[in-house]
């Protein structure tokens, strides 16, 4: 890090406990850097933790606030003598189409509104690829130059959401990262009920299962996540953040099944399916229905490759752990856990 680093300051984490800021925390206590003078973890109402050991030996004092992005009293006071915000809180999967509006964009905006009244010096939003939505190719990478075209509503309201960061660019610093799917520890259950089917049964594999797919191994995510607070360089930018290569649907299987030490089986689909079920989960959203595997098929003969070139040249961000590494990892924690058969 150059020594010409913004200091952080107060810092408010937003979508705590998550996958993202526990792993973020825990990087914050284990090497904090100079000028993170406290940490306010802002939580779900009725979801306040217990005291934490690990917090009350920090480096840095720790607060829990509740606080809902629905709610603009609740992050006036959350936000009330803040330095900087790592907003990370939202909505992946949903009830109603229109509650990724409600929390991700407007919650969003709302946050935004309560920053700058409260004269916050930095915002970083984790944003998502779904607001670029897919590349025309699998050889051809999306930058951040490259015109965003979300084609989901969950990506539009990232999409819309970055656009309300870039709004107040004139009145305090602002960021926002484009991570994709993530993987690493800890898992979360979605990802251990993927495990199990590699392990147990068989994979659906849409067409040849050549299409791109850029990940995200969370520690790279972090590293992305302390750049983006502290680099001079962010301020204003988009930056997409990921591994460096570009898997393809078919090797994120087989990385998964020689970290679970299975063979892969796979289900074959014909390309069609993916192109009907996106076209169904587009018709179900009008009427404000959701169903996650629809939706999940709907996307998989998408190519989603991103380059992290930008981030690499501006921020250094340079990440260390790709797809066999990170899903050993991965599963090792599952285990250690006793969360895989």
């Amino acid at each position: 890090m150059k020594s010409n680093s913004r200091e952080i300051g107060r810092l408010l984490v937003t979508g705590v406990p998550g996958w993202l800021t526990d792993g973020l925390l825990q990087s914050l206590r284990e090497a904090p850097p100079p000028g993170l003078a406290a940490v306010r973890c802002l939580v779900e109402p009725g979801r306040l933790p217990p005291p934490r050991t690990t917090d009350e030996e920090a480096p840095f004092p720790t607060e829990y606030v509740e606080a809902d992005l629905r709610d603009r009293a609740s992050l006036a006071a959350a936000t009330r003598g803040v330095d900087t915000v790592l907003h990370a809180a939202g909505l992946l999967h949903v009830r109603r189409t229109r509650d990724w509006y409600e929390v991700n964009t407007r919650g969003t905006d709302r946050l935004l509104d309560a920053a700058v009244e409260n004269r916050v010096g930095r915002f970083v939003f984790i944003s998502s690829n779904a607001a670029a939505g897919r590349s025309p190719s699998r050889q051809r990478l999306l930058t951040e130059a490259d015109r965003p075209r979300p084609l989901s509503h969950y990506g539009r309201s990232k999409w819309l959401a970055e656009q309300a960061v870039a709004a107040r660019q004139s009145r305090m610093e602002t960021v926002s990262l484009r991570p994709c799917m993530f993987y690493g520890p800890p898992v979360p259950p979605r990802h251990i009920e993927v495990y199990e089917r590699v392990i147990h049964g068989r994979m659906p594999l849409v067409g040849n299962g050549n299409y791109a797919r850029s990940l995200t191994y969370i520690d790279n995510l972090v590293q992305g996540c302390r750049l983006a607070l502290m680099h001079p360089a962010a301020a204003g930018q988009t930056y997409y953040i990921s591994d460096r290569p570009v898997y393809t649907t078919k090797q994120v299987v087989e990385a998964m099944a020689r970290a679970l030490g299975v063979t892969p089986r796979f289900l074959p689909v014909p390309a069609v399916v993916g192109p009907l079920a996106y076209r169904l989960d587009m018709a179900l959203a009008r009427g404000q229905l959701y169903w996650q595997t629809l939706h999940l098929v709907g996307e998989s003969d998408w190519n989603v490759g991103v380059s992290c070139a930008k981030a690499c040249e501006e921020l250094g961000y340079a990440p260390t752990v790709e797809i066999e590494e990170g899903m050993r990892k991965a599963v090792l924690w599952c285990r250690s856990q006793g969360k895989l058969s």
